[in-house]
C-alpha cells in the first residue's frame, strides 16, 4: 500500500475528511470544500469535472501555474498526451467518483532544467448538485527541490498509484495502467 508522504498532501486529506456532509452523503459538496478550503491548499489544488468523459480543469491554483508557467483552467486535463492516455485518466477519475474512492500517486515530471522530479497527489471526489458535472479535487506536492526558475515541463510517468479507502471500500480491480 502506497504512503502518503509530504505533510501537506496528509494535512488536505485529513481535511477533506473533517469536511461536513450533506444528509448522510459519503462525499462532501463541492460547495462545503470552497466553502471552508484554506487559501494554502486552493493554490495547490486542481478541480476537473468530468465532461463526456473528458477530464476537463475547473479550476487551476495559483502555485500549479507558477509551477507549470501555464494556467490549464478551462482544457483538457493532460490535452497533450495522447487520446488513450488521457483517456486512461478520465477513467481514473470516473472510479473515484462512481465508486467513491480517492487515489495517492507518486508520480515523475521533467522539468524546464531537463531532469525528473517526484510529486504526490492526492485525487479525491465531491459531490456536486444534480445538473453539474462530476468533479474530483487534486491537491500535489513536489517531494523533490526545484531549482530557483526551475518548473514542471511535463508528466514523465504516472508512477506509483494506489487507492485510498475514503469509507466505501476501494474497487476490486487493480489500479488501471500506467500513462
Amino acid at each position: 500500500m502506497l504512503q502518503i508522504i509530504h505533510p501537506r498532501c496528509q494535512a488536505f486529506l485529513d481535511h477533506w475528511r473533517a469536511l461536513p456532509r450533506r444528509a448522510g452523503a459519503v462525499l462532501p459538496h463541492t460547495n462545503d470544500y470552497l466553502d471552508k478550503a484554506p487559501a494554502t491548499f486552493m493554490a495547490s489544488v486542481f478541480i476537473h469535472e468530468l465532461i463526456d468523459d473528458r477530464l476537463m480543469v475547473r479550476f487551476m491554483g495559483s502555485d500549479l501555474v507558477q509551477r507549470w508557467q501555464r494556467d490549464d483552467t478551462g482544457r483538457e486535463f493532460a490535452g497533450s498526451m495522447p487520446l488513450s492516455a488521457r483517456q486512461r485518466v478520465a477513467g481514473i477519475a470516473k472510479t473515484l467518483i462512481m465508486h467513491p474512492c480517492g487515489m495517492v500517486q507518486h508520480g515523475v515530471m521533467g522539468t524546464s532544467a531537463g531532469r525528473e522530479a517526484t510529486f504526490e497527489g492526492v485525487l479525491l471526489p465531491l459531490a456536486v448538485d444534480a445538473d453539474a458535472p462530476p468533479r474530483i479535487v487534486v491537491f500535489s506536492a513536489v517531494l523533490d527541490n526545484l531549482a530557483r526558475q526551475e518548473h514542471s515541463h511535463t508528466i514523465a510517468s504516472a508512477g506509483q498509484r494506489d487507492w485510498i479507502d475514503l469509507g466505501a471500500g476501494v474497487p476490486a480491480e487493480p489500479m488501471p495502467l500506467p500513462l
